[in-house]
């Protein structure tokens, strides 16, 4: 197992600052508000700063404890609310004496006044049931180190679960003479981990010493001292995941990486399948930096769905992260998975409304609730810009409809004024069976009647992820003219119905994240959105080279690649027939995260790859210093439908390409063109969404696959012969052999060759 030290690292996790506070004497009846150390109090962030599970945000006033606009609740139509949580984790406190209190509630709503069991808030070990809607209180010492708070639900006996508006004031001091035998019992703790002859111990042994220095210094204050009980567990810390011990049972492994990474805005899904025994922790690590370790950010907060789903929270939008899964033995051994490149997308802008036209305000606020809801979990999830939900009260509407556009309707059934009905029905307004490329489109959906499969890749690569299921034949999305739904899927992720309806948060965020890869395969949730949306779809590394292959066998499907013809204009050419490939074919990849496009720059001459508007061609622009071409020039890439299998002899790669496309005045695509003398040609096509369309469809190439693509990238259709078969008595006699720009030979030359046989048939031959 490699073991990752660095100094400066440790240096840094230990580094801590000593505050201030001003020296007022707290009490119960005159304590000191220390509610800032909390973040986002009152959930009018939404969850930032918080772990969540289960819980959502709403709006409505019907929880009585409500602070501000929001609060977070769970809420099923009768029986008990389960599991449910919210987290947050606290540090450098003031020392003293403190108290937590929060609104919450955990009620039958059937019996109001029952005293129901499962429900808490707590503060470290200290905690206080929660019953009835009120003001909820636990008291705690802090000397040191971090504090956990939060509200948690096991089993509740409710079916309303509800939390909000989290205050801590301190209520009283505790004097140095109380924090010194805690930090003499933090150092006699960690000394006993020191030794000189491991990494990183001339460090560690530093803050051991600036420990003891504190403790008799007169000028240490008790805060400075608790300040030093969190350094020196930080300290342990990465010591000992420097330094791991071999201990009993099976070493820590991750076994598997899931390299297809869900993003929302602020907001991360990755899986891992880990292995081995005496299991302290497992997660997940990310930086904005390569190679994150645990001393970086990290969370352990998982779904269950056929293994782990780890949870990353509390990102920024339109970031590029790096994530590694980790796992961690009660010894310190560390395993790590593969790295993974994941970009955030922007926030969503939708809004929804509520007309409030229902004849009880409980149904009002059900049906507002459950727009709120569904609009927070789109802004997070789906990327959409520019959609308003309106909905309105229906009383003759059965169930509930939605049109294309966003227009709702929610009938008097309680059962469909729920969260998992107006996602179902929010799906219909941006595009699920009211959209063309839907239900009128068989190159995305194998029928336009009933059941039949969405051809579009990303959808089912997110279904794959969700369900850990890569079985194509078994797990793949479906519908019919109207709805959608996957296939062999462990949940309904389309609530296609009240009773398909988990009350989870994975089974809400899931179906968003469906409706995100649909837009991605092409999907239009607004007619904003002509081309569905730009997003994220293609891991490349910023510093390698990247070759672009068109995907139609007549214009270099297995030898051709784009490449700059001068310092303005592009083509493509037939690049794998020579012993080496030029920079001049060679592009870099830089991405633009705020909106999901791309950008090309020729390693050759630096210019990048344009489609200025009012032209035909695909151009190169130069751009001096630091600007790079507008966001009118940029691409989008959608990912094709159609696999194309590159091979020769027993050997084969399946790969696919993607479209690059943008609108100017409708939607276009760079499209190759035939050969001529000396080049083919590169042009500005009118987007086709056809799977037909090989034309605008380009395989894209990174420098480490290039040679493996020299050896063996024959495209389907390009025999692979050995020339010596040639004139065997079993086949029919080679007559004329061109090369790949037409010039006639006399032998099979290294690279594509076009042979007329004796029979009259012609054949591309790759030798």
């Amino acid at each position: 197992m490699k073991k990752i030290f660095n100094s400066t690292m440790f240096v840094a996790v230990i580094a801590t600052a000593n505050i201030c506070y001003a020296q007022t004497v707290p009490s119960e009846d005159n304590p000191i508000d220390r509610t800032d150390f909390i973040v986002n109090p009152s959930f009018e962030n939404g969850t930032t700063g918080w772990a969540v599970s289960n819980l959502v945000s709403q709006s409505n006033n019907s929880f009585t404890q409500k602070e501000g606009t929001f609060y977070l609740e769970k809420w099923v139509s009768s029986g008990s609310a389960g599991n449910a949580n919210v987290k947050q984790i606290i540090t450098k406190l003031p020392v003293g004496l403190y108290k937590l209190t929060a609104g919450a509630q955990n009620i039958s709503q059937s019996t109001p006044a029952k005293e129901n069991t499962g429900v808490k808030i707590f503060a470290n070990d200290e905690q206080t049931a929660v019953y009835t809607a009120d003001d909820y209180s636990v008291k705690f010492k802090y000397v040191g180190g971090q504090v956990e708070i939060g509200y948690v639900s096991q089993n509740a006996g409710g079916n309303w679960i509800a939390v909000d508006n989290f205050r801590l004031y301190q209520i009283g001091d505790v004097d140095k003479s109380e924090v010194i035998p805690s930090l003499q019992a933090k150092i006699t703790e960690v000394e006993a981990f020191y030794d000189a002859e491991k990494e990183g111990s001339s460090e560690f042994l530093a803050e051991i010493n600036k420990a003891k220095s504190m403790i008799e210094d007169i000028a240490s204050s008790a805060d400075d001292l608790a300040q030093e009980i969190s350094a020196l567990d930080l300290a342990l810390f990465a010591f000992r995941i420097a330094n791991p011990e071999q201990g009993p049972g099976t070493a820590p492994k991750v076994s598997s990486t899931n390299h297809y990474a869900p993003t929302g805005s602020t907001e991360a899904l990755v899986r891992a399948s880990m292995t081995g025994s005496n299991i302290l922790e497992r997660g997940v690590c990310w930086s904005t930096e390569r190679n994150p370790t645990v001393l970086n950010d990290r969370t352990t907060e998982y779904h269950q769905l056929n293994g782990y789903i780890f949870h990353i929270r509390n990102l920024k939008p339109a970031t590029v992260y790096y994530v590694r899964p980790y796992i961690m033995n009660k010894t310190y051994m560390v395993a790590y998975g593969d790295e993974i490149k994941i970009v955030t997308h922007p926030k969503g802008t939708c809004v929804g409304t509520w007309d409030n036209g229902a004849p009880t305000e409980d149904a009002n606020i059900r049906c507002r609730t459950a727009i709120n809801q569904t609009i927070e979990y789109f802004n997070q999830w789906t990327g959409i810009r520019g959609f308003t939900l309106s909905g309105h009260y229906g009383a003759q509407t059965p169930t509930a409809d939605c049109s294309y556009g966003g227009w709702m309707r929610i009938g008097p059934n309680a059962g469909n004024q729920a969260i998992g009905t107006v996602i179902h029905e929010t799906g219909h307004g941006v595009g699920v069976g009211t959209h063309w490329r839907w239900n009128n489109c068989t190159d995305t959906r194998e029928s336009e009647g009933k059941y039949g499969k969405w051809l579009g890749r990303e959808a089912n690569d997110m279904l794959h992820f969700l369900e850990n299921n890569y079985d194509a034949t078994t797990c793949y999305m479906r519908g019919d003219a109207v709805h959608g739904w996957g296939n062999n899927a462990t949940y309904d992720w389309f609530v296609n119905g009240a009773d398909k309806d988990k009350h989870l948060e994975l089974q809400y965020l899931g179906g968003c994240c469906l409706l995100y890869a649909l837009f991605i395969d092409g999907l239009c949730p607004t007619s904003n959105h002509p081309n569905g949306l730009s997003g994220y779809t293609y891991n490349f590394d910023s510093d390698k080279k990247y070759y672009l292959m068109c995907k139609n066998a007549d214009y270099g499907l297995g030898s051709g690649l784009l490449y700059a013809r001068s310092s303005s204009a592009t083509g493509w050419n037939e690049f794998l027939t020579k012993e080496e490939v030029g920079d001049e074919a060679a592009w870099y990849i830089e991405y633009d995260a705020t909106k999901g496009y791309y950008i090309f720059k020729n390693v050759s001459n630096g210019r990048y790859l344009t489609h200025a508007s009012g032209s035909t061609s695909i151009g190169l622009k130069n751009i001096t210093g630091s600007k790079k071409p507008s966001d009118t020039e940029f691409f989008q890439l959608m990912p094709d439908r159609t696999d194309v299998t590159l091979k020769a002899d027993s050997k084969q790669i399946k790969t696919h390409g993607y479209w690059f496309t943008w609108y100017d005045n409708g939607n276009k695509s760079i499209e190759a063109g035939k050969m001529g003398a000396l080049y083919g040609s590169i042009k500005q096509g009118a987007f086709d969404y056809s799977n037909k369309a090989t034309a605008q469809q380009w395989i894209i190439i990174s420098e480490d696959e290039l040679e493996k693509y020299i050896e063996i990238a024959i495209a389907t259709g390009i025999e692979t012969i050995e020339e010596e078969s040639a004139d065997s008595s079993d086949n029919p006699q080679i007559v004329e052999i061109y090369n790949s720009t037409g010039i006639k030979i006399n032998s099979l030359d290294k690279g594509v060759n076009i042979v007329k046989y004796s029979n009259g048939e012609i054949k591309k031959i790759f030798k």
